[in-house]
């Protein structure tokens, strides 16, 4: 099993936050509630001016930020390397022992890389709740929600792919990886898949098997050499199996709809159905359940068929109608207005339904 490393603040005295000099924990950091209203720094964090690309190092950025701020509040934890040199890393607010856990991550699919964005700023608003300067959601304060869950935030699970699809060739680090991405595609704006040409939501142990898709590396569908061959999909598999990860949702795009089933029956079919129903509550995203509506080998699929956990696949970016990958940004402000409550609407179900 891959190893995690974790990163967090020891004490209240800002870290300085760089990938050359992480080192690994002594011990677990337990949940900590803060009761005083601390000042979110939404001026300091880039995830909050709407850039046109949000980039991996605006990611960094902001995680470094949040980082100073809530020392306490959260752990950072590097899930893995990728092949082209970054890191996919797990910020996880809540206890790592809990015993409910929530997953969320996003950006599965490089062109997709709004959704980064979008996890990061539920997870900022996370923060800002468990502050106590969270609203309700259906009678219930966010604090409430949020009190003795475990959330890991996962905003760019394909750095590497995303960088690709944001900047082109030059954002590829290595030349024997950049000769071959060149080979792979003459429209890297759309890619989709890794560094290594592997379609990361075609990567999952659910439909392997049968899944066809592109016979070599490519900018999409091609599906690795094995399930959980990649990296960045090992982490996620880990994550998901070695902690009591009970709801999880993945972030696409384009669409406006919820992908929730996937061949399970039973309690984790009655779960799924009605964890799919409390966000497309929130959402107003409909339901399909046409699994063979899109390809298999997908993160959601694996998770409810092959471990039991209620996942769903939320496609955002279709909110006015429009098809367009990438998503523009002036989309974004429409599709966090949709999104903004799904963490609470997650901890609801979980908690009361």
């Amino acid at each position: 099993m891959q190893t995690i490393k974790i990163i967090f603040a020891a004490t209240l005295t800002a870290i300085f936050f760089c990938l050359g000099c992480m080192s690994e924990a002594e011990e677990m950091q337990e949940n900590v509630i803060i009761s005083d209203k601390a000042q979110f720094p939404h001026q300091e964090l880039i995830v909050y001016s709407s850039p046109a690309k949000y980039s991996y190092e605006d990611f960094l950025h902001d995680v470094k930020i949040l980082r100073e701020n809530y020392p306490t509040q959260i752990q950072v934890l590097k899930l893995c390397d990728t092949a082209d040199g970054r890191e996919v890393f797990d910020i996880v607010l809540g206890d790592l022992n809990g015993e409910n856990q929530i997953l969320i991550f996003g950006a599965m699919h490089a062109r997709e890389y709004i959704t980064t964005q979008i996890v990061m700023r539920q997870l900022c608003e996370s923060l800002n709740a468990v502050g106590g300067n969270g609203d309700n959601y259906r009678g219930v304060s966010a604090a409430e929600l949020l009190q003795g869950l475990t959330i890991h935030f996962v905003p760019n699970s394909n750095p590497d792919g995303v960088a690709i699809s944001q900047f082109g060739l030059s954002a590829v680090n290595n030349p024997a990886l950049r000769a071959q991405v060149a080979a792979m595609s003459d429209d890297l704006e759309q890619w989709k898949a890794n560094a290594r040409g592997v379609d990361l939501n075609r990567n999952f142990d659910a439909g392997w098997y049968e899944f066809i898709g592109a016979p070599y590396p490519a900018s999409e569908r091609y599906k690795g050499t094995f399930p959980g061959s990649e990296p960045e999909a090992a982490a996620l598999i880990h994550l998901t199996q070695d902690y009591h990860i009970k709801r999880a949702i993945s972030y696409h795009t384009c669409g406006a709809l919820i992908y929730w089933y996937y061949k399970q029956s039973g309690n984790v079919l009655t779960e799924s159905q009605k964890f799919a129903e409390e966000i497309s509550r929130t959402t107003g995203y409909y339901l399909d359940d046409d699994y063979t509506a899109v390809d298999a080998a997908g993160y959601k699929d694996w998770a409810v068929y092959k471990i039991g956990v209620p996942s769903i696949t939320i496609e955002v970016g279709a909110e006015n109608g429009d098809y367009i990958n990438p998503v523009p940004q002036s989309q974004f402000n429409a599709i966090w207005s949709r999104n903004k409550n799904v963490v609470y609407a997650t901890a609801y179900n979980l908690k009361f339904e």
